[in-house]
């Protein structure tokens, strides 16, 4: 049987490319798939993620004839303003556009709720004491948008809530920019704190987005941590 194969970030560059098809015998799984690429190319899987049609995957778990099999590196931890007839109570989504939070705190904002909370990451530096030029940051398109819904599917099924941003940018942030907004309001403050804080640490675990930090003298991929589970 035939796959597709997509790389990304660490992964593509150890490659040298983004995209190949495998051949694979019947009842193959992704462990399988995994030890034939580790064999015909120069990467190192192991620690990463697998995605069969952008769904996250175990090892163990069988492919099939036209399956599209994604490896993904241990994630790193659009629109940039909501449109003005948005009645939805969720947002989501990537984007190459700066993050203004006023305009989704306004948004978020209404009569029944008694907190509105903003999260805004941004790129330090220095960073563990090197000075940070700018980041780059790219994504799993795809699987990406459906990891971001299940992660305020999450949130809906542990508090009350009202209305729910999550946006993260893509290509290059300087220092001082944002790079991931936040925005919760719920009729009371401590289920939005509590929220916005399960987010962004869900985000930091499972969200297929990987930012390559660049040096005064080089760059690198910044390494995450795989959840157990789905751990290569």
């Amino acid at each position: 049987m035939r796959v597709q194969v997509l790389l990304f970030a660490l992964f593509r560059e150890q490659a040298g490319q983004a995209r190949l098809q495998l051949e694979l015998p019947e009842g193959s799984t992704v462990a399988d798939a995994k030890t034939l690429l580790e064999a015909q190319f120069p990467l190192q899987l192991t620690g990463g993620l697998a995605a069969i049609n952008e769904r996250l995957a175990q090892p163990s778990d069988p492919l099939e004839d036209g399956d599209e099999l994604a490896f993904l590196p241990p994630v790193s931890g659009g629109a940039s303003a909501p449109a003005e007839t948005s009645a939805d109570i969720d947002s989501f989504g990537l984007t190459y556009e700066a993050l203004a939070v006023q305009p989704w705190v306004d948004w978020a904002s209404g009569d029944p709720y008694g907190a509105v909370i903003s999260f805004l990451g941004t790129t330090r530096s220095p960073n563990k004491g090197l000075a940070v030029t700018h980041l780059e940051y790219e994504a799993y398109p795809g699987m990406a948008e459906k990891v971001m819904q299940q992660i305020i599917a999450e949130m809906r099924a542990r508090w009350v809530l009202g209305r729910v941003a999550l946006w993260h940018r893509l290509g290059r942030i300087m220092p001082s920019e944002g790079s991931i907004l936040i925005v919760v309001s719920s009729p009371h403050r401590p289920e939005a704190f509590e929220a916005c804080r399960y987010a962004i640490e869900r985000v930091k675990q499972i969200l297929p987005v990987w930012k390559k930090e660049f040096l005064p003298d080089g760059s690198h991929w910044v390494e995450g941590h795989a959840p157990e589970g789905h751990r290569l």
